[in-house]
This record gives structure tokens, sequence and C-alpha cells, in this order.
């Protein structure tokens, strides 16, 4: 079988998933590619302004919440699905189908649902689309699509507000977070094997996640040097311009404090092991990846996506959600301070109502394409 996955460069949380399925449905012994939705439709204006629209909003949480909360609504769904049928990308995307003979088509944004299946349906392709809410929690009014073969959705809660949002219920299915293969295969180390193999200090490690975009500042370590809190803070993610000059700055004011910055990793799973608490914006793959590896996550910055996180965190109490640096600093102090709340939460993780495995995701995908043409069989018998 021969299936295509397309993402959009809108941050790291749409590509990764892409490869993390591709990766598996090789494992399986299948033929796979995975290549940026809005260039196989020819459309390099609009895939550099997501880009960079998503990277600025980044710099500013508030301004992103209006934006993206403005312009989810179901007029612009139609928009997409009338500019995806009534300009080039019909043409273009035909070219691409020629050539590289995709059996099924599998996309981690939203916005495949708007894009390519009123695309397949127009040229009557005889073709599965399926789309995965990489977001885990949420999926956008703007990628519902009743035409749509297949959602995926890796919560409850997320099922609820997409049904909600207007996705048909029977097109809708809750599926296994897609691990990373780093994720997937790896053997979890204990802290301390984690700390004594990166080279880290036996300390409460607070590990700060900058996201793929690396965009941040140093407000949450200023905090916790104002209240003197003997902790170790190791923030991964290659970081932006401005935010590098941000930590420049930081450590000649505070050259003693331990503050580790290794970059852009390619082992966060060790990282992740040897942290006590890990903290960032709430990217739904380092939140999934955190909780897989029993460690609680504190989302510092509650994206438009990512609002439903905070009624996850209240029902399973795994983590926590708070915008605010000083109760940020406040919380992990508290947790910090007690070995009890500690041992509490290493236990919840075992009762989490969700499965972590990309090769179970890939056959659940398998059997999806094999209902669809049974369906398509009997449809014409």
């Amino acid at each position: 079988m021969r299936i295509a996955f397309l993402y959009v460069d809108a941050g790291k949380g749409h590509l990764t998933p892409a490869i993390a399925l591709s990766d598996a449905f090789q494992r399986l012994g299948h033929a796979t590619i995975v290549e940026n939705l809005l260039l196989v439709c020819k459309a390099p204006v609009f895939n550099w302004m997501s880009k960079h629209n998503w990277r600025f909003l980044l710099h500013f949480p508030k301004l992103e919440h209006v934006v993206d909360s403005n312009s989810d609504v179901p007029v612009n769904a139609r928009s997409i699905r009338f500019a995806a049928t009534h300009f080039h990308g019909v043409k273009d995307f035909k070219e691409w189908y020629d050539r590289e003979k995709p059996e099924c088509i599998v996309i981690t944004h939203f916005a495949g649902a708007n894009i390519i299946t009123p695309i397949v349906k127009k040229l009557h392709l005889d073709i599965p689309v399926f789309v995965y809410a990489a977001d885990v929690f949420f999926n956008l009014k703007v990628g519902v699509n009743p035409q749509l073969d297949k959602l995926y959705i890796c919560t409850q809660i997320g099922r609820d507000i997409v049904i909600h949002n207007g996705q048909p219920a029977n097109t809708i299915k809750i599926c296994p977070f897609p691990l990373k293969s780093s994720i997937q295969l790896f053997t979890p180390l204990t802290q301390k094997e984690a700390r004594l193999k990166l080279g880290l200090k036996d300390q409460f490690t607070v590990l700060l996640n900058l996201g793929g975009e690396g965009i941040g500042n140093t407000d949450f370590l200023e905090e916790v040097v104002k209240r003197k809190l003997p902790w170790q803070v190791v923030t991964v993610g290659k970081l932006s311009k401005s935010t590098a000059q941000n930590y420049k700055r930081f450590r000649k004011k505070h050259p003693d404090f331990n503050l580790r910055t290794p970059g852009f990793v390619d082992n966060i799973n060790e990282y992740i092991c040897a942290c006590d608490v890990q903290a960032g914006k709430a990217g739904a793959n380092a939140l999934m990846e955190s909780l897989y590896l029993k460690r609680p996550f504190l989302v510092s910055e509650l994206l438009y996506t990512a609002l439903p996180t905070k009624e996850f965190m209240a029902l399973y109490a795994v983590g926590w959600t708070e915008n605010d640096v000083k109760k940020q600093v406040s919380i992990l102090q508290s947790y910090y301070q007690d070995t009890n709340a500690q041992k509490i939460m290493s236990q919840r993780f075992s009762t989490l109502p969700m499965t972590f495995d990309s090769d179970a995701f890939a056959k659940m995908i398998i059997s999806d394409i094999e209902e669809y043409h049974l369906k398509k069989s009997h449809h014409k018998g």
C-alpha cells in the first residue's frame, strides 16, 4: 500500500505526526510519501503566509487569540472549499496525484479537510481522504467538512468539541496518539539514569520546552531566581533571535544560576525522563510525549487551539494551565515542596483515557482504508 501524508508548514506540530505515521507505515511494510500540502497544490504564497503568520502570532499570544478565534468561522470553511476547486489547485493536485499514485491521503492539518477533500470529490478520484486533528483536544470550525471520509482525534474531549463544531459523528474516530519513532521505540530511563547520561545535576529539574519555533522569554527564570529556588532549568528548542538575546542577558545577569540550553535536541525523550516537570506552551506533541513518559506538564501559554487543554487538566490532574508567571512558579514551588503530591501525580498517568502508539494508529488507518473500499464496492453493487 502507498500512503501520502500531507502537512502544512505552520510550526512543527503538523509535520511531526506526519513523519511519525509515515515511519509506522514503513515499519509495517508499506510505502509512504510526506509532502507539504500547499506545495502539492503549488500555492507558495499561501505557504509563506502560513509559516510566517504563525511565527509572528507566537510572539503575541493575546493577539493570536483574537486573530484565530475571529477567523475560525464556518463561512471561512466554505471560502476555502470554493478557492480549492475554482483555481489552479485542482490541476496541480491532479498532476501530483498522477505522478505519486497514493492509495490513501492522510492530512495532519485541519485545512486539508476543505482543500484536498473537495478537490478529490471534484476529480471523482476513488481514494479516501483522512484528517488527523493534531491539536488533540480541538479541531477548528474551518476544518469541518461533512464530505471528509474520516477525522481522527486522540481524545473524547476533542471528539465532543468537533461534533459540536459541526463535523458529523459518523466521520470521527478516536485514535491513539502517534508517537514519533524516537519515543515509540524508546525504553524509558529512570530519572537518575537520564540525568547522568545528559550530564545534569541530580536536583529538581524543570524542562522548558520552547517548541519548534523556539520563541519565549526569561520571565519564568527571573521569578525562580527571585525566590532563590534551588532548581535546575533546562531549556530545549532552537532559540529564535529575540529569545537568544533574552537568554544572553539573563546569563550575564545571573551567571551562577543552573541553566542549561542544549538548543534543538533529537533526544527530547531523555530530557523528559530527566526532568520533574515539563513546561511550555501547549504544543500537542510536547504535552502528549510528556504524559506518555509520565511527567506532569505546566501549560504556560494557552493558545486558541489549546483552550480545551484546561478542561483536560481539570479532569485528570496530570499538570496545570496558568498564564501568569508568578502563579506558574508558585504552582511548581508547591509541587517541589510536597513529596506526597509528587507521588500521587505519578499514579495518575496510568488512568489517562487515551493510548499512545503510532503503529496501532497505522493499523487503524489500514482497517479504515479497507472499510472505505468495501463500502464503495457494496454501493456499486
